[in-house]
């Protein structure tokens, strides 16, 4: 009897310790799981506020995208599409790559339909390449996106730096975007500003920038988040104004042009 007393015991003492230890290590998954669902929960609210984190001051429009992306042509029945005004000048107009660059095309978007490119100048003038604004201050170092902060590049391997061709200036980081943007002019590709360009290129590449114009060493660097489908004339008018020359402003219009108004609407 003394011996089964003893068994007894040492099973109940053995059987104490597993419970110990299968409670012990039920705990550390237990907290684990804990640990991993809370950093799930951060990083996914850290991913929501990122992408709802426009400032309050900028009232969200909702933007229509193309079914398939075409640069050029006509938008589709639907698409949001821009109105660019420029006082003195006419009327631009643009259609958007909301697949291919959603970031670029929700910030100037945004931007647009808050007024805040109305009333602003092309900064910068340079014929044969292109015209650029949306700086508040008018000398290429200012503004600033929806969220506040800069933003990355949206870099698409089937967009080109056409005529006509939206993109986004940036200070030469990859993620140095604000509000700023510039419009490409130059209407005349060869086959030498091709291979100065450094870039690799299709033969349907090449002979889309012979066909339509272009600036092939843009390629890769910027993000071309709209193309214009009308108005390219207004474009060349702009891109030929006299500009002063001197050391500070080589690229400043004697006479400012002006963005009288930037309407967003779906084209009809």
């Amino acid at each position: 009897m003394k011996n089964n007393k003893k068994s007894s015991k040492s099973l109940w003492i053995v059987f104490a310790v597993i419970c110990v230890i299968a409670i012990g290590v039920g705990s550390f998954f237990a907290v684990k799981h804990f640990e991993a669902k809370k950093q799930e929960k951060a990083t996914k609210t850290t991913t929501e506020t990122t992408e709802a984190k426009v400032q309050s001051k900028y009232k969200e429009v909702s933007i229509t995208g193309a079914k398939e992306t075409v640069q050029l042509g006509q938008p589709s029945k639907g698409e949001t599409i821009v109105d660019m005004e420029v006082k003195d000048y006419g009327h631009m107009k643009f259609k958007f790559f909301l697949d291919d660059a959603p970031k670029a095309v929700k910030n100037f978007v945004t931007l647009a339909s808050n007024g805040y490119y109305n009333g602003l100048k092309f900064h910068r003038v340079i014929s044969d390449f292109m015209i650029q604004s949306g700086d508040p201050t008018g000398t290429g170092t200012g503004g600033e996106s929806i969220w506040g902060t800069t933003f990355e590049n949206e870099i698409s391997k089937t967009l080109l730096p056409l005529r006509g061709a939206l993109c986004m200036a940036n200070s030469g980081g990859d993620s140095s975007n604000g509000s700023q943007f510039f419009i490409v002019q130059n209407a005349i590709v060869t086959d030498d500003i091709i291979s100065q360009s450094g870039m690799s290129f299709t033969k349907e590449q090449i002979q889309t920038m012979k066909d339509q114009g272009g600036y092939p060493s843009l390629y890769g660097g910027y993000t071309i988040f709209g193309q214009m489908y009308d108005g390219y004339d207004v474009l060349d008018e702009i891109a030929s104004v006299k500009t002063i020359s001197d050391d500070q402003s080589e690229d400043r219009s004697q006479k400012d042009v002006i963005i009288k108004k930037i309407t967003v609407s779906n084209f009809k």
